[in-house]
């Protein structure tokens, strides 16, 4: 039917109505259709997003993955981050967040084999 990417992010649960009018902002700004669902209970929003041109794209989901940050959220939520996301991961999150992720990754992960290159090189 013309998706062409799905992403989860996660805000708190109070901001799920601001985030759903950033997210129609977004669209219309963009001129895309998003369509979104998702768990109110843990402040998890799915969003499917219909633009078939790449460059358009990308600029659509930078936006959207920002506007979940900037609400105190996270890039995603319990789908992980992996290829998809990881360009956008050290440009949006917070440098200390991302260094004690990395620690944790270190302490039990220490040659490095678990899932290598896929989030930290």
């Amino acid at each position: 039917m013309g998706l062409t990417d799905i992403i989860d992010v996660v805000v708190p649960r109070a901001s799920i109505p601001d985030y759903m009018e950033r997210v129609r902002a977004i669209a219309e700004r963009h001129t895309t259709m998003i369509s979104g669902c998702g768990h109110a209970g843990d402040g998890n929003v799915h969003l499917g997003i219909f633009q078939p041109d790449a460059e358009k794209r990308d600029a659509v989901m930078r936006d959207l993955l920002q506007a979940g940050v900037k609400l105190g959220g996270a890039v995603s939520a319990e789908h992980g981050i992996g290829h998809a996301k990881k360009r956008y991961l050290s440009e949006l999150e917070d440098p200390t967040k991302l260094a004690l992720m990395k620690g944790i990754k270190k302490v039990f992960d220490p040659n490095g084999i678990l899932n290598p290159g896929v989030l930290f090189d």
